[in-house]
């Protein structure tokens, strides 16, 4: 497979320190990280949290591939000095800037890409979407449950503010909230 994506770096560094492990070890640093391409979106897997990023450029990536995750997570420690970052794949070498570094590919169509790596999101497909619990946004742990808002009618005086958007999801390990918008059908 010869393909390349291109991807904000500001963005890239945000999905890194998703995925970074908050006790680094030898064993967090050798585990695999998988990079796939679906929809306009970077899909970033280790260690069951997945996260995504949206990709200004890619070409000819089909599959996903596999690679060493603390190759990948150094650079958060030295940061790139462009406005964006280019990651590509030549047969079983993966280059981010100008570190080689080799991996295993899977070439596959885009659709069965798109159903393995949902199998990452979801649990049990016959489950309702509501009792599934969902990655989160913010700090990519899958603890985002479903929960509904109080609707105030009359706010009084020592009253918080009601939310800017509406949300129907909550991580209960940062207590970031989203909308979902599957939750709204």
């Amino acid at each position: 497979m010869i393909a390349e994506m291109i991807i904000d770096t500001e963005e890239f560094l945000a999905v890194l320190k998703r995925l970074k492990p908050r006790k680094t070890t030898k064993a967090s640093l050798a585990e695999e990280l998988y990079i796939a391409f679906f929809n306009g979106e970077a899909i970033y897997c280790v260690r069951g949290v997945q996260t995504r990023c949206l990709v200004e450029k890619a070409i000819n990536w089909r599959g996903y591939i596999e690679v060493n995750s603390g190759v990948v997570l150094s650079f958060l420690a030295a940061r790139p000095a462009g406005p964006t970052i280019k990651l590509s794949v030549r047969g079983d070498v993966f280059q981010i800037e100008n570190i080689k570094v080799p991996c295993k590919t899977m070439q596959s169509p885009e659709w069965i890409t798109a159903m393995s790596f949902e199998a990452h999101l979801h649990d049990d497909p016959k489950a309702k979407p509501h009792t599934i619990n969902l990655y989160c946004p913010k700090c990519g742990k899958k603890r985002g449950e479903f929960f509904k808002q109080k609707i105030v009618k009359q706010r009084e005086l020592g009253d918080p503010p009601p939310p800017k958007y509406p949300s129907s999801r909550r991580c209960t390990a940062c207590r970031h909230e989203w909308l979902e918008f599957a939750d709204v059908l």
